[in-house]
């Protein structure tokens, strides 16, 4: 394994919410009475719906049929009778139809021994087919179909497997990469023969080499080529552009970026023809009696695994999606769990840090903390007197919005959430509505 490193420049050290830990093996969450199986969980359109109301459908069985490029297959997590399609509101804004399923009947696979197909033998076109069909997307948001991704990308430079959590209170993809890591490295090799990428590598945080599954005495000649980095947990140290300074010093290069649950996803579609039905989700938060890490099911609503951890120490101050500092606040307990739903964090009023804002001080901290070297002070200065292209023009679009200054600013000035409005608007303009992301929902 390399040395420990992180990026360069910038950056900020997160203490709150790193202090627990997932002892045992991760356990199944309890089957959802009701399923709300949301008919878009990608960037492209919906997909559309193939069930009707009253209609029985098996586990795993197509609801939704992918509608145009950037669309995937959506399955029913659960048997059961569709009682419901109807338009809900989605998660990270906007709306979409959802089909309920009430369980009833009995399971295909749960319980059962799954069959296994010797992937080796697949040709790449079959393979790609495969992954298509089961509906796997990249479980990092927005969720692009990975069908689409690997379309696109040949003889790549890198292939990055990305399991760094440097924001607080994730541990998924750890507990994932610890409790089927062979099944991951498996999904890796699919990859590496779709994709022929020059190097790979894996990247994780504290993990001791004999830890990880391929650091073993006689692992094959083509899984001992992929390097393992070891790097400090810095945040944003998992963007990839902070994960490209790290191992390389460049912030730009030939590479596809993938999560440890996406390798395990594509694994399940094409070694045991499983769609994506499933998610490791952590659920967490000072607001919550018990954080732990839950294999759920998708549809499942979020409330039911917050009460599988015992449920809340008290009211919380704030319920977020993703990640404390880069996701989605939610303000309903029915919310479902998707393809993306990588946490669930129920924050308390001491980790919001509901303060009032204050003029800026010109400390600097926020500069210091910016892994992109902007001036955030500058560029918010700019964004709020409307002059967008100066802003533009000293590195406005190379924000990520990390949430590093943000997170740092003792004024409590509402720089990403400024700068996130601000190039959403821009994206609009120009009919593309895919901006850097919100400021919803970041700790203090």
């Amino acid at each position: 394994m390399k040395p420990s490193r992180t990026f360069r420049h910038g950056g900020i050290r997160v203490e709150i919410g790193c202090d627990w830990e997932q002892k045992k093996t991760v356990q199944n969450a309890f089957l959802p009475n009701g399923a709300v199986i949301l008919l878009k969980q990608h960037t492209g359109r919906q997909a559309r719906c193939v069930v009707r109301r009253g209609e029985y459908v098996r586990e795993g069985m197509v609801i939704g049929r992918a509608d145009g490029p950037l669309s995937a297959n959506v399955h029913a997590s659960i048997p059961g009778i569709v009682r419901d399609i109807r338009v809900t509101a989605l998660p990270e804004g906007g709306q979409a139809e959802a089909v309920v399923i009430a369980l009833e009947g009995s399971f295909d696979r749960l319980g059962r021994r799954e069959e296994r197909y010797l992937w080796s033998s697949m040709g790449c076109n079959e393979i790609l087919a495969t992954i298509r069909d089961k509906g796997v997307v990249d479980t990092e948001e927005p969720g692009l179909p990975l069908f689409d991704i690997l379309s696109e990308k040949k003889d790549i430079e890198l292939l990055f497997v990305n399991a760094i959590e440097s924001e607080p209170y994730l541990k998924a993809e750890a507990c994932l990469l610890r409790d089927k890591g062979e099944e991951v490295m498996d999904g890796v090799a699919i990859l590496r023969k779709v994709l022929s990428p020059k190097r790979t590598i894996l990247a994780s945080s504290g993990e001791r080499p004999e830890n990880l599954p391929l650091a073993r005495e006689g692992a094959p000649a083509e899984e001992a080529e992929i390097e393992y980095f070891d790097l400090e947990p810095i945040y944003p140290q998992d963007m990839p552009r902070q994960l490209l300074e790290a191992v390389s010093g460049q912030k730009q290069g030939d590479a596809l970026f993938i999560r440890p649950s996406t390798a395990y996803a594509v694994h399940e579609a094409v070694v045991h023809g499983k769609p994506m039905v499933e998610r490791y989700v952590s659920i967490a938060g000072g607001a919550l009696k018990r954080p732990e890490v839950l294999k759920a099911r998708i549809g499942t609503p979020i409330g039911d695994l917050i009460e599988e951890c015992g449920g809340f120490l008290g009211p919380p101050a704030r319920l977020v999606l993703r990640g404390a500092l880069r996701g989605h606040s939610v303000h309903d307990l029915d919310v479902p769990v998707t393809k993306t739903t990588s946490a669930v964090i129920a924050l308390d009023s001491e980790e919001v840090g509901f303060l009032w804002r204050s003029p800026c001080i010109r400390c600097g901290r926020c500069a210091k903390a910016c892994p992109e070297r902007l001036d955030p002070d500058m560029l918010f200065r700019l964004v709020e007197r409307g002059l967008t292209s100066r802003a533009l023009g000293l590195g406005l679009g190379s924000c990520t919005a990390c949430g590093a200054c943000s997170y740092i600013c003792p004024a409590r000035v509402p720089l990403v959430a400024a700068f996130s409005a601000e190039l959403r608007t821009l994206a609009d303009a120009i009919g593309d509505g895919d901006s850097s992301g919100g400021d919803q929902g970041r700790i203090r």
